[in-house]
């Protein structure tokens, strides 16, 4: 059934037992083998899915075992979740230093950062905007990791900060939902510049995932 929810739209995938969903389903399973750890997740088909529309099977599969791996997305997908909670914890205080008003306004509406950006770690945006936004964005996150997704997560909530203080919370959740997967249907670039403009700090980053373990 998840398979089937993987880029529904997309040709290569769209048909019921087609062969984007068998190459799908066999790399998924042959991962889960290798990794009984963490075995199958849907998110991590979005990713998968994606390197499936670039190259066969088999070199998906290596490339997706070497992003599991030295990415920090194994970490991110254990059963635990440890490693997602930390990037939560990472990414609120970050609100909370660059945006208070918006950290104060979320917290007033009991609106938890994982309400929201959770899917934006372990899937790389690949379920929050349309493909050719969304391969922007991994690309980048191939060269430099993480880094890009805090960026990125920051700078929509700096361009939506205006509309997002006016909401309650089932309204952020609908503006999540549906606005800001079609901000940047123009094109990547405004989006991007925006990520690089964000204080991105290393150190900082470190001190708070001691803190938090």
């Amino acid at each position: 059934r998840d398979i089937a929810r993987t880029y529904p739209e997309h040709n290569f995938f769209k048909e019921k037992d087609s062969l984007g969903q068998e190459v799908l389903f066999n790399v998924m399973k042959a991962y889960s083998l290798v990794d009984r750890e963490v075995g199958y997740c849907h998110g991590s088909a979005f990713i998968v899915g994606l390197l499936l529309m670039q190259m066969p099977e088999e070199e998906a599969f290596c490339v997706f075992v070497k992003l599991m791996q030295d990415y920090r997305l194994r970490e991110l997908f254990k059963p635990s979740m440890a490693e997602l909670g930390l990037c939560m914890y990472q990414f609120e205080c970050m609100i909370q230093e660059y945006l208070p008003e918006l950290f104060v306004h979320f917290q007033s509406q009991s609106f938890h950062t994982s309400m929201y950006a959770s899917s934006w770690f372990l899937t790389i945006f690949l379920t929050t905007f349309p493909l050719p936004i969304a391969t922007r964005i991994f690309d980048i996150f191939m060269s430099e990791g993480l880094e890009i997704v805090f960026r990125v997560g920051l700078a929509l909530l700096q361009m939506n900060q205006a509309e997002l203080m006016q909401l309650d919370m089932e309204g952020m959740l609908q503006h999540f939902q549906k606005v800001i997967p079609h901000q940047f249907d123009g094109g990547p670039e405004k989006l991007i510049q925006s990520a690089y403009q964000v204080k991105y700090n290393s150190k900082k980053m470190k001190k708070l995932e001691k803190e938090y373990t």
